[in-house]
């Protein structure tokens, strides 16, 4: 995340002294906080005009300090942490060269706050829009994708194909694993699709679990104003219900699927749609759009969009294949992607 450090030499000793700012009550060396106030105002001055930034209050808490003495070179750096409303939360830290002697937050409040988070977004991250892959990335589903699939391929009487390979049916559009895996022409695509969402819909879904740290991901990436959507071949409707069951459907701006007639069915077509429900306009945006998936087929559409793509490697997609495709960043963890996202 962005950052601001400023420098300081002491040319006075500065004791540590008592002092008071509100409720607040601190130990503090007056230089050192100082120093630190203004890491915090410069950091966000650095985001919009003096003219459009309005502070109506401030206040620093230091937890800890030691005194001062002259000649000492004091850094402060602040860091922007998260947004709640009009406030802006800073951490402020103060270090000399032995190491940290002070550190604290600082909270400003903007008037103006649509336009300053406009401009925060583009500051502080990289990604405006952030769209994630259902199955693989977000829910361990293979338990009823390959239900449902084993299902509907009986009804029809077909070959049963090896399931035991998840790449070859998660991730893929539904109509197009009925054609390339089982074997059937178009007719009996549409029924085996038909058969299949029927029983998803009533035993399949249910089988769903969030991968571990999904929660706090989705929560954080929330906290630093960044849009975040679902972006999935999987049937809308099912994915809207996907992630109720998992707990995670409020931390969503928009869960994008595919439509029943097979129209919106492909990363390409889904990619510019879930942008476009999140408020955004694709060819404007889709600089600070990332995609994260972990097939190939994610892997894919976001090259053909041109969108930067994060492939997780925790999912049920190969590596390899997404290689393949152009993908040159990977998460291991949930607690990765967030890390390669800001």
């Amino acid at each position: 995340m962005t950052e601001k450090t400023v420098f300081l030499r002491v040319e006075e000793e500065n004791l540590a002294s008592s002092m008071g700012s509100g409720s607040l009550d601190v130990l503090a060396t007056p230089a050192v906080a100082a120093l630190m106030e203004n890491a915090a105002m410069s950091l966000a001055s650095d985001i919009l005009d003096s003219s459009e930034l309005t502070t109506v209050g401030t206040a620093i808490s230091i937890e800890h300090t030691s005194p001062t003495p002259q000649g000492a070179e004091i850094t402060a750096t602040a860091r922007l942490t998260r947004r709640d409303g009009r406030m802006f939360y800073f951490d402020v830290s103060a270090s000399d060269r032995c190491g940290e002697i002070a550190h604290g937050t600082h909270t400003r409040v903007c008037v103006n706050a649509e336009k300053f988070f406009e401009k925060a977004n583009k500051k502080f991250n990289r990604y405006t829009y952030v769209l994630f892959d259902l199955d693989g990335t977000i829910s361990k589903s293979a338990e009823g994708i390959r239900a449902s699939l084993e299902y509907a391929i009986k009804r029809l009487g077909a070959p049963m194909p090896d399931l035991d390979d998840y790449t070859r049916y998660i991730g893929p559009p539904l109509i197009d694993t009925f054609k390339n895996l089982v074997g059937l022409d178009d007719d009996r695509a549409e029924i085996g699709a038909h058969l299949y969402r029927s029983y998803y819909n009533k035993r399949g879904k249910e089988l769903n679990y969030a991968y571990d740290g999904i929660a706090e991901l989705l929560g954080a990436l929330r906290e630093k104003g960044i849009k975040i959507a679902v972006c999935t071949s999987k049937y809308e409707p099912f994915a809207k219900e996907i992630t109720e069951i998992l707990g995670l459907y409020d931390y969503f701006d928009a869960v994008c699927g595919s439509t029943i007639d097979g129209t919106r069915k492909d990363k390409r077509d889904l990619i510019p749609y879930a942008v476009e429900t999140l408020g955004g306009k694709f060819d404007r945006d889709k600089a600070s759009v990332a995609m994260i998936g972990d097939t190939y087929y994610d892997a894919r559409g976001a090259a053909e969009c041109g969108v930067d793509f994060i492939g997780v490697e925790y999912g049920y997609g190969d590596v390899e294949a997404m290689r393949k495709e152009g993908a040159t960043v990977f998460a291991k963890t949930p607690a990765d992607v967030e890390s390669l996202l800001t």
